[in-house]
Formats: C-alpha cells, structure tokens, sequence
C-alpha cells in the first residue's frame, strides 16, 4: 500500500513540472506573442481594458473554451479572414467573448487561420446566407470591403447592398448592436487618397457612405467607425477619435481592431459615427475614455463620389500653365 502511494507521488512529478513549465514560459511573454500552444493549453485569459495586464478568468470549462463565457453576448464578425478580421476575432478572444467567425469560405478560413472558431458561411451579396449566420447574435461586427470596382465584389454589391442585406437579416433575427468599419472619407472630406480610391474603386466612398447612412436607419444600435489610412505598428501611438470627416492620418489594423472590439463592450459608443488615425501626442490607451465625449447624430454628409470641383479647379489652372510656359518657350 505504501509503495502504491509512493508511486503515484514520484509519477505525478513530471506533470507538474511540465505544466508549471509552460504556465511560466506563457506568462513570461508579451500578450501580442501568445502562441497557439498557450492558448490552447492553459486556460484563456482577458485582456484587461484599462491597463493591458493579463487576467485570468476565475474558472472556465473545456466548452467554454471554444464558445466563451455564456454570460458574454455572442459577436458575429464578418469578413472575419480579411486583414483586419483576424486581428477582430483576436481581441474579441483575449475579451473572452462567444465569437461565430463568419466567411464566404469555409475550408479555405479553416486551413488559413489556425485557431479554433465558430465557422459559418455568409456572403452580404447572398441574402439567404445571412438568416442562419446571425441567428441568435447578440452584436454584428462587420469589417467586408469591396475587392473591385464592378461586379459581385465591387463597392456598390458589398458595401452598399450588402450592408442592406446583413441590416435586414439583423432586424429579424434581433441583433442588438451592428459594428460597421467604414473609411475617412465617406463623410465627405475630400482628400486626395480618397479621390484617388474613389477614381479606382468604382467611387467607393459614396457607396459605403449610403452603407453607413442605411445602418444609421436601421432602428438597430450602431457604432459606425472611419479608420485612416491602414499602415504602421499597433500599440505604440495613442489613437486619436474625430467626427465631421475633417482629419487625414494613418492606423494600423490591429488598433482599429481594438477600437472596433472596444465599442462592443462599451455604451458611450452607441450611435455614434466617428474617425480614427494614430497620434503620437496622445497617451496609448487614453482613447478607451473618450467615447463619452463623442456626439450622436455627428457624420458629416453624405459622399458622392464624384471628382471633386476643386480639383478640377487646380487640373485646369495645372494645364494652362504648362501650356502657356510652352509657348512662352517656343516664341523666345
């Protein structure tokens, strides 16, 4: 009898040395560089949203694991294997959300992102898909974007139409929250980048401007977010929140993902429409409390797309110099 209790002391040794092996391996690294093995073998962690330290959850089942907290409310994310998508359904992890990843493709999102999701299929240009997809769905997160300037992928099918589509599937299946990324620029700044995407994207900003107006009517609480242009590191410059369509600047995905996540959780984001960029004069997280300070009924206009007067304006002031310094050439 003693020899079986002291056998099952010197076997359990090794278990408990691997785990509390990779517990610390785990804890020990930054939160951006949690691996797939972490993740998978130790029980989930928060991301907490003031100061970014790591919290554990104080119990959570092998169910949980893959479905979240059941007291959590449930996000749909479409466009969930875009660019930005991936780092939604990550924040949306460390949150500890329900997550139902959604995609036009399932095998192909499966076999690119490893993590184990809620997968289903759902296209914004295919009505019929969208019933199933948000059946039960507390908040919609979209992040779709047009991938050509005519056709089933263009601006005016995803971004116009398909918002239509996934706000009338919202309403029936009782969404409670639609998340909406759209672009500076669809309230009507008129910027050369967004001249030069409306020229080559089948007048982009007009289309996602109607998206956002036809949310906005939804009767659905909606958080409508214009990110910047999308380049640079995450999580090292402070973000800056803007309405009226009146600033130009840069963010990364991953930081838009945090202020998209963010306003799932967060009330004073209800209803409102505004722009993010990056700004390095403001303190990394200062934006989680600025919210509040946001007015409802704020968007700027409407965009139409069009080639606007001014630059027009300039082309033609352009062209009459170089012809009259031609000719100024030719008669000396």
């Amino acid at each position: 009898m003693k020899f079986k209790k002291i056998y099952l002391v010197l076997a359990s040794i090794p278990y408990f040395i691997s785990v509390n092996a990779h517990q610390t391996e785990c804890f020990e690294r930054n939160v951006s560089d949690l691996s797939r093995p972490c993740v998978e073998r130790l029980k989930p962690r928060a991301l907490n949203a003031i100061d970014r330290s790591m919290i554990e959850p104080s119990s959570i089942t092998a169910s949980d694991a893959l479905l979240g907290d059941l007291n959590q409310p449930l996000v749909a994310v479409l466009g969930a294997t875009g660019r930005t998508g991936r780092h939604v359904l990550t924040e949306l992890s460390i949150r500890g959300a329900r997550i139902r990843a959604l995609s036009r493709n399932i095998e192909k999102a499966q076999s690119s992102i490893n993590e184990n999701y809620n997968w289903m299929r759902a296209d914004v240009t295919e009505p019929d898909t969208l019933m199933n997809a948000l059946e039960g769905v507390d908040i919609l997160i979209s992040v779709i974007g047009a991938e050509e300037s005519k056709g089933k992928k263009s601006p005016e099918s995803v971004s116009y139409q398909g918002s239509i589509n996934f706000v009338e599937a919202a309403k029936k299946t009782g969404v409670k929250h639609i998340i909406f990324m759209s672009s500076i620029g669809a309230g009507g700044a008129d910027n050369f980048s967004t001249v030069l995407l409306n020229l080559v994207l089948g007048k982009t900003m007009k289309w996602k401007s109607l998206g956002e107006e036809y949310i906005r009517n939804s009767g659905i609480n909606f958080t409508i977010i214009r990110p910047g242009g999308l380049r640079g590191d995450p999580g090292v410059l402070g973000i800056k929140l803007a309405q009226g369509d009146q600033i130009i600047g840069w963010i990364p995905r991953a930081d838009v993902a945090s202020v998209l996540v963010e306003s799932a959780f967060n009330e004073d984001a209800l209803d409102k429409t505004f722009e993010i960029i990056n700004d390095e004069s403001l303190q990394i997280d200062a934006w989680r409390g600025e919210f509040k300070n946001l007015k409802k009924g704020e968007y700027g206009e409407i965009a139409t797309g069009n080639f606007p007067l001014n630059y027009w304006i300039a082309m033609i002031l352009i062209l009459g110099l170089v012809v009259f310094l031609i000719r100024r050439k030719k008669s000396s």
